[in-house]
């Protein structure tokens, strides 16, 4: 009998990477029990955006660690997501997914550079304080959420480009419900500042995710 050939891709480091995650979970609970255990519970109640959006510290530590989740929990989804619609095999693998966090972590930092610079200029800094730790909020959650989503397309069950582009468009979904929610609660202070708020919801809401998508599919 004539042997078969098999690649198989090493998920080593992917292993590692989702066990980091895990050690920051744990550590993010152990140091702060009572703010984790609100914001778990973040999409079943505002208990966590009454008690910590009075005074939005939106570097406060447990922030930071929830930022590293999320950094290490969608830039896997982008690699997943890049595998699954690319008809190639990347060669090295972890470079590509270094470039993609790295990439997306970028983004995110200079989209929130940006937008505090904007505030400034409009004299909302207090409203867009609330706002980003809002919208940062809920994003942890939505990573933490696509945690596990991650782990079955690794482990358990090689996604289709449909299932991929399903779990796309409820991300998409769920962002878009916190937003408006958001829009909705605050819509006294948009209609005195429709202008900027139309000039922002173009530029920093719309084209960077745009911008970021058509650069993904061309890595």
């Amino acid at each position: 009998m004539e042997a078969i050939e098999r690649h198989v891709v090493g998920q080593d480091w992917i292993t590692l990477l989702l066990l980091l995650v895990l050690v920051v979970l744990v550590a993010t609970k152990y140091t702060f029990p009572q703010r984790f255990n609100h914001f778990v519970m973040l999409f079943a109640t505002d208990k966590y955006l009454l008690l910590k959006g009075k005074d939005p510290k939106i570097f406060h530590p447990f922030n930071l660690l929830f930022f590293t989740v999320n950094i290490i929990t969608v830039a896997l989804f982008i690699f997943i997501f890049y595998n699954g619609i690319s008809e190639d095999q990347p060669d090295r693998p972890k470079v590509l997914y270094l470039r993609i966090a790295t990439a997306y972590a970028t983004f995110v930092l200079l989209k929130f550079t940006i937008e505090k610079i904007l505030a400034n200029i409009v004299s909302a800094d207090k409203q867009l304080n609330f706002y980003l730790f809002y919208k940062l909020s809920y994003r942890n959650f939505m990573a933490l959420v696509l945690l596990p989503v991650c782990m079955a397309f690794i482990y358990i069950w090689e996604p289709s480009i449909l299932a991929l582009y399903i779990c796309i468009g409820i991300l998409l979904l769920m962002n878009l419900i916190t937003i408006l929610s958001l829009y909705r609660k605050n819509q006294q202070f948009i209609l005195t500042r429709w202008f900027y708020f139309i000039l922002y919801l173009c530029a920093l809401e719309i084209g960077p995710y745009f911008i970021l998508y058509k650069l993904i599919t061309k890595l």
